[in-house]
């Protein structure tokens, strides 16, 4: 049996120099876990969690909707922002007291075709998660090499910018490398993702044409940057979204299995960016003959490299782009996930960790 103890040892609180909240098994509700962290290797840093966002990948993993491999106890969370406690005896560039986030994956090769390219995102070998089998965010403190640090931008409000670094980069990865200034983006779902998709792709130069099944959006998706607004419910506006200038691009960012009219709101050549993840037994479909014919380009896209993702942090830092949040204490935590799961949260939940932790 392969010995995990190198995340830290599930022990009591009087032993612990962690405490978390997660869960012992599948669909189990989170409660309080106590760890205690092995020594701080030399290419490592220790991080005391300021704020710690709450992504629905967390939901996924807990519920073992992509698949039944989850290391259980299992602490989710990779959306962090911190700062440096202590550094390994090897880490330069970084110092105590430094302000810093951490994203998606703690380790890659190095070595495959995709880490030599830049997409460490990619690896083939040894793509290594934020969390399961690791601890992630759901902590007061984690152990995470210095080399998947990142800045944060001073000007960047804390409480709020913790969802950048997954919510932020999963939509400005795949706009960047397909987007264009002037381009007519489409973006589909006003969530946690796509609020984000429709402030990036405005910065980003291009007209925004917002879709959700929720009308009363309308002028919240203009506020965030959309020129235009299509109720996918409505007939006559899918008609509208179908006949009229087509799409050059349309990130998804809504659990929508059939996309078969969105594909054919995209003109000749276009392309279709898939970031959501819906669940695995509910598989997407669409026109074939439409992909074929219309020579379009269905793609997905996953989180972005680590250029990427300092990118993101920073492009949101000169245009004053931030996730809408709902702020929890961190004893509350159950209380956010419950947000989260219930798809009730306006868009992303954000535990202050550091300020409110009560020590139990």
């Amino acid at each position: 049996m392969r010995n995990f103890d190198f995340r830290g040892v599930l022990c009591s609180k009087e032993e612990a120099n962690v405490s978390c909240w997660g869960a012992k098994g599948p669909k189990a509700p989170l409660e309080r876990l106590y760890f205690k962290l092995p020594s701080l290797a030399k290419d490592e840093v220790r991080i005391k969690v300021l704020h710690t966002g709450l992504c629905h990948t967390d939901c996924s993993k807990l519920d073992e909707l992509w698949g039944k491999s989850v290391l259980f106890p299992m602490v989710p969370g990779h959306e962090i922002v911190a700062e440096i406690e202590k550094v390994g005896d090897e880490v330069k560039g970084f110092k105590p007291g430094d302000l810093v986030g951490f994203g998606v994956f703690r380790d890659c090769c190095g070595k495959c075709k995709a880490c030599k390219s830049g997409d460490d995102q990619l690896c083939t070998e040894c793509y290594v998660l934020t969390y399961d089998p690791y601890l992630g965010g759901y902590s007061t403190h984690m152990q995470v090499k210095a080399s998947f640090v990142f800045r944060m931008p001073p000007n960047l409000d804390k409480t709020k910018a913790a969802p950048i670094l997954c919510a932020g980069v999963t939509v400005f990865a795949p706009l960047k490398r397909w987007g264009m200034p002037g381009a007519r983006c489409g973006v589909v779902g006003i969530g946690g993702l796509g609020h984000m998709a429709i402030q990036v792709a405005n910065k980003m130069g291009m007209h925004v044409v917002a879709i959700s099944t929720n009308p009363s959006k309308e002028a919240e998706a203009k506020q965030y940057g959309a020129k235009e607004f299509i109720n996918s419910k409505n007939e006559a506006d899918m008609k509208k979204l179908k006949s009229t200038e087509k799409l050059d691009l349309l990130i998804n960012t809504a659990f929508v299995s059939d996309i078969s009219e969105y594909l054919y709101s995209l003109r000749a050549g276009g392309r279709f960016i898939q970031v959501a993840v819906p669940d695995i037994a509910k598989p997407i479909v669409f026109n074939n003959v439409d992909l074929v014919a219309g020579q379009k380009q269905y793609s997905g896209s996953w989180v972005g490299n680590r250029r990427e993702l300092q990118e993101t942090l920073d492009f949101c830092a000169d245009f004053n782009i931030l996730p809408v949040v709902e702020n929890f204490k961190w004893p509350d935590f159950p209380k956010a996930y419950q947000r989260l799961y219930e798809c009730k949260a306006k868009y992303r939940c954000v535990v202050d960790v550091a300020d409110t932790f009560d020590n139990l």
